[in-house]
């Protein structure tokens, strides 16, 4: 169920966008984690501007329903230029 250590091939390599790209915060809004994703908030009625949320995997996993309800586009920052963005969650609503 859990591992001590990760496999080598598990482990990113530290030239990832996240871990060089000083725009990407070292830890997510929700938890002390590396972010994996950039969730974009769109405004709301009490929000006039969107809102950016930067969160690691369990709790963007654990919130997916939620954003996709309202709307929000997420950024996947653990796909590499040349991959593209694999997945929006605004466009799979």
């Amino acid at each position: 169920m859990f591992k001590r250590y990760a496999s080598e091939n598990e482990i990113p390599p530290l030239e990832e966008p996240r871990f060089t790209d000083p725009a990407i915060p070292s830890n997510a809004c929700c938890c002390a984690a590396r972010p994996v994703v950039r969730v974009i908030m769109p405004p709301t009625a009490t929000r006039a501007h969107p809102v950016d949320l930067w969160l690691c995997g369990h709790h963007y996993r654990t919130s997916l329903r939620a954003l996709l309800a309202a709307g929000a586009t997420v950024e996947d920052l653990t796909v590499t230029a040349d991959q593209g963005q694999a997945y929006y969650a605004g466009a799979a609503a």
